[in-house]
């Protein structure tokens, strides 16, 4: 089983690399030309500090950077563009905060995140502990500002935490013009979504019609899927120490059953989930029988049943619009012991003279990782290992371990 796990992790960083792919997009240079690209899509969380591109699929891989790429994009997913001015990098972090109210900032030049475009753009830039906002008024041609935003602790005390909300005063005077944005500015958050819908807001009233902006793509939605997922788990040999000696039970297999929740994330174009997936599974009974000075001990356990309780993130890797692979990994919250069985117990001729009591239940003593595709986003199977749990209640000397891997089938109800 430790070789099983151990190709496991290895298909797994296989299947995460072999993701990160080349797709259409394009480049504008500081002369101005731009030039029709592949560009290598890594699925930036932060914004990048520079990004891999090539002409065609037998160009060599080449680097861009914000000093020589004035803007690039990949179709119907992201626009970043070149900016070269003041940004405050003071931590977002409440346990370093500055004690200073106004921003710091230091002059960069960096990749910036087109988020909402027309007659007023959003930027973005995201780094370690910080998100800033920036805009430019196109209609005036103007350069990228940044929008005032700064947590700090006041007069020098770090229990109290205010705000810098310049950007309220910054927003009015940027839509000074616009009435109806005008009384939203008030309630408006610095956030990503909040100032974005101000923005198209606005927009759409200047141009009559929704800014074709390749950042609304439907794939950057939450979305929210539930399975049934039946299954079969391979189960190893269960470790039995320090129970008239060491011993184990056979490795079998049997069912399980599980309902799958899945929380798609809306960044990445879908790529990350939040798993919930509680599962029966169901292992048997055993009976072990160990001759000792010519007499035959018995090492018997009831009926076995349990269940998992698990919380995990997924990695999608797509395919095609109908085909995905996926990997993910869960660490099980929760685990509760059903069936009949509540010892192990140690008999000779029937008469028990030893037992084992079972763990009723257990918190956070298992994880497990997974691969696996799904056709359509409706059916799915995929390939499971679990880590070795202990089964008995605490003892320092008696132990029974066991794991398995499962090979499952997915539907997607809705």
């Amino acid at each position: 089983m430790k070789k099983t796990f151990l190709v496991f992790l290895l298909f797994f960083a296989f299947l995460l690399n072999a993701q990160v792919k080349f797709e259409k997009g394009y480049l504008i240079t500081n002369d101005g030309e731009k030039k029709e690209v592949l560009i290598k899509n890594v699925d930036w969380l932060n914004s990048p500090g520079e990004f891999v591109y090539k002409a065609d699929e037998n160009s060599r891989e080449e680097v861009g950077g914000p000093l020589a790429i004035k803007e690039f994009g990949t179709y119907n997913y992201n626009k970043y563009v070149s900016y070269t001015g003041p940004i405050d990098y003071s931590s977002d972090d409440i346990s370093f905060l500055s004690y200073k109210r106004e921003p710091e900032y230091k002059e960069n030049t960096v990749f910036l995140k087109e988020t909402a475009s027309g007659d007023k753009n959003l930027y973005l830039y995201k780094g370690k502990n910080i998100t800033r906002y920036f805009y430019a008024d196109t209609g005036k041609n103007s350069d990228i500002k940044p929008l005032t935003y700064k947590k700090y602790y006041p007069n020098g005390d770090n229990m109290k935490i205010a705000t810098n909300e310049g950007y309220i005063n910054e927003l009015k005077i940027i839509f000074s013009n616009d009435a109806d944005v005008q009384k939203s500015i008030p309630n408006t958050k610095y956030t990503e979504s909040s100032l974005k819908k101000l923005f198209v807001t606005h927009n759409e009233s200047i141009s009559g019609v929704t800014p074709n902006s390749p950042v609304l793509s439907d794939k950057n939605k939450t979305k929210f899927n539930l399975s049934i997922r039946p299954g079969i788990n391979f189960y190893s040999k269960m470790d039995i120490n320090n129970m008239f000696g060491n011993q184990n039970f056979a490795s079998k297999t049997n069912f399980r059953i599980g309902i799958e929740a899945e929380i798609v994330l809306p960044f990445n174009r879908n790529k990350w989930a939040i798993l919930f997936e509680p599962t029966y599974s169901f292992y048997s009974n055993d009976k072990i029988t160990q001759p000792a000075n010519d007499e035959l001990y018995n090492i018997s356990m009831d009926s076995y049943s349990f269940i998992n309780l698990p919380i995990g993130i997924r990695h999608y890797m797509y395919l095609n619009d109908k085909s995905k692979f996926f990997v993910n990994a869960q660490l099980n919250v929760l685990r509760l012991k059903t069936g009949k069985a509540k010892t192990m117990d140690l008999d000779y001729e029937g008469n028990i003279f030893d037992q084992a009591n079972l763990a009723p239940s257990q918190l956070f003593k298992s994880f497990s990782v997974g691969a696996g595709y799904t056709y359509n986003n409706k059916y799915s199977i995929e390939f499971q290992y679990s880590t070795s749990h202990e089964i008995l209640e605490s003892s320092f000397t008696e132990s029974a371990q066991i794991s398995y891997a499962s090979i499952i089938l997915g539907y997607n109800i809705f």
